[in-house]
């Protein structure tokens, strides 16, 4: 995935091996016709086009499938077109990358009911014939929690996000359950991630567990510059959710990266797919929303390591990780 590098050690690899256990091997005859709708960039983002591409790579090698792309311009109207014309060309199952397709995928579902659409990233859709694919942020904020108290020399850490979320909640549980007097802070605004992370490192936060999408290069460089000026500065990001540019030596100050397998769920609904079934388990009962939420015991999330500050951890990350895939989704 994106940024990762070789220095990335994934944490309860025996959790994640069960994904590959379970997965059906192919018997289809015919091929599974498998559109997908990438977001604006297509593949290349660094992000959750990149993730999704990997994942159909993937089934390609264990299934017959023949695949149809196409890469929004980013309007409403635009994406609306893509589904429609991956509908046309006979694509089913149709995957939307990323919820910002959500409105095109409620209207284009509702004319095209015998046709199934995947949406990455996003629950908001209560129909049947939409299979949501979503990742449990409790989990991944346990783990995040958990590695910012173990990094923590201050014992006050910080996360940094655009608005509330069960990620939060998380990650205070994950790093009190380390060191119970941690001081924990949450900061959230829509317009300026490194104002949010300079005021956490003012306040002596020294692990900042951000949870924004998109470039994570203004965070990192605020994380950069006050490590220049004598802080000691962690970053925790999420993977496929943030991407960064990395000059040679800022890869230190990232701790750790939670990592969303978008692409080991591509390949279980294309594995779904070729056995003739969808993936429908019940995301939400009251509101009808339908798909699958992945957490640590189905391989769907993982934690690389990048720093010697907190890969000398990782028994105890492991351990956290096993008691992270009993919480709630």
């Amino acid at each position: 995935m994106k940024f990762r590098r070789s220095i990335a050690v994934g944490v309860s690899a025996a959790l994640a091996s069960i994904f590959f256990a379970s997965a059906p091997s192919s018997q289809a005859a015919a091929p599974v016709r498998v559109g997908v709708a990438y977001d604006t960039g297509g593949p290349g983002d660094h992000s959750f086009d990149d993730a999704v591409a990997q994942g159909l790579a993937m089934a390609k090698k264990r299934f017959p499938i023949q695949v149809a792309a196409t890469v929004t311009v980013g309007s409403d109207s635009d994406r609306e077109l893509r589904l429609r014309s991956l509908v046309a060309k006979d694509s089913n199952p149709i995957i939307a990358v990323g919820s910002a397709y959500a409105s095109a995928v409620k209207t284009v579902a509702l004319a095209y009911p015998s046709t199934q659409f995947v949406i990455i990233n996003d629950a908001s859709i209560s129909m049947l014939n939409v299979t949501s694919i979503v990742f449990s942020e409790n989990q991944s904020g346990y783990l995040a929690g958990v590695t910012a108290a173990l990094a923590s020399k201050t014992g006050k850490v910080g996360l940094v996000g655009t608005q509330a979320s069960q990620y939060e909640s998380g990650f205070t549980a994950g790093a009190r359950d380390v060191k119970k007097d941690i001081t924990v802070y949450a900061r959230y605004g829509a317009d300026s991630s490194s104002a949010l992370t300079s005021a956490l490192i003012g306040a002596g936060a020294d692990v900042i567990f951000l949870t924004t999408s998109g470039s994570a290069s203004d965070v990192l460089n605020t994380v950069v510059n006050a490590n220049i000026n004598g802080s000691k500065v962690g970053l925790i990001l999420i993977e496929p959710d943030q991407y960064v540019t990395l000059a040679l030596g800022v890869k230190r100050y990232i701790l750790a990266s939670l990592v969303k397998r978008v692409d080991r769920a591509v390949v279980d609904v294309i594995a779904e797919s070729a056995s003739g079934r969808t993936i429908i388990d019940v995301l939400n009962a009251s509101k009808g929303i339908y798909g699958r939420r992945y957490g640590i015991s189905n391989g769907g999330i993982e934690l690389s390591l990048w720093s010697p500050r907190v890969s000398k951890y990782r028994k105890v990350i492991n351990s956290a990780a096993v008691k992270a895939s009993k919480l709630p989704l």
